[in-house]
């Protein structure tokens, strides 16, 4: 058999829940400290995000899985791909 044990997939889910969580504290992290250099429309973007967010932590309960943090990353690249200067 070649299927991994159980404890090894959580480990795993975990590990790539806390890369996902990394990634999106980080890329949030730039767009802040770059704030006032955004359009307005991405501003909304970021806040709405934050919100959906701020939302499904708000109800997460420790015997759920954690959010998706790896769709809250993806979301959080593309605004900062639209937020980075065109040339």
């Amino acid at each position: 058999m070649n299927a991994m044990p159980l404890a090894s997939l959580r480990k795993t889910d975990r590990g790539q829940g806390r890369a996902g969580k990394r990634d999106f504290y980080r890329r949030y992290d730039v767009l802040l400290t770059n704030w006032y250099l955004l359009t307005s429309r991405v501003q909304q973007d970021i806040e709405s995000l934050r919100q959906d967010l701020h939302e499904e932590l708000a109800r997460w309960q420790p015997h759920q899985p954690e959010p998706d943090w790896n769709a809250y990353a993806d979301r959080m690249n593309r605004l900062a791909a639209s937020a980075a200067p065109t040339t």
